[in-house]
């Protein structure tokens, strides 16, 4: 199955970590995605029930008859005390002890690692229940795209996360599953800009 995975379009929050928090899109912030993947092709448009994702998603899915679904499965991170806070407010040395190893170091009264992990996973097999899946769009935000990389193509975390995911980012990803596991490969990583 070919995979775009888009991350949402800017909020003009980049210094402050939204993870539930739900600020709105910055006017005008879809145009550009709209833009730069308007030759894109896909028969399937998923997102992030977040405001943010489902705009985003509705820019790019309505204007080619599709319909936008949204699965609670592609939220971001539940970042518990540290959601909706400026970065700079942030204990530095905890949130570097959570980019190191966020099994033993999640954010206080979040969502845990392994949730995350599992969560993703399971909307992945779900892309490919179908018999003969879909080129499909998923619209999310810079968790869950890193999250992916690492499941479907090994990749580990410590490199995701130094990945450059910026709002309006399409990772195109070629998934499969054989014997119940997922495996793949990254096809191409396109800034919006």
């Amino acid at each position: 199955m070919i995979l775009d995975l888009v991350r949402h379009a800017a909020t003009g929050r980049d210094a402050y970590l939204d993870g539930r928090t739900d600020p709105p899109l910055e006017a005008g912030s879809t145009d550009r995605i709209c833009a730069r993947y308007a030759e894109l092709e896909w028969e399937r448009v998923l997102s992030s029930p977040r405001e943010r994702a489902l705009a985003t998603a509705s820019a790019l899915g309505l204007p080619r008859g599709l319909e936008v679904i949204g699965d609670e499965e592609w939220e971001e991170l539940d970042f518990g005390d540290w959601d909706g806070q400026p970065l700079e407010a942030l204990p530095m040395q905890a949130l570097q002890a959570f980019h190191l190893d966020p099994h033993a170091n999640p954010p206080p009264h979040g969502e845990s690692w392994g949730h995350f992990e599992r969560r993703i996973a399971r909307a992945l097999h779900r892309l490919l229940d179908d018999p003969e899946p879909v080129p499909t769009l998923v619209v999310s935000h810079g968790g869950p795209l890193r999250m992916v990389l690492s499941q479907v193509c090994g990749l580990p975390m410590a490199m995701c996360w130094a990945l450059r995911i910026d709002h309006g980012t399409r990772v195109r990803l070629r998934v499969e599953r054989e014997d119940g596991e997922l495996w793949g490969e990254l096809l191409e990583l396109q800034q919006a800009t």
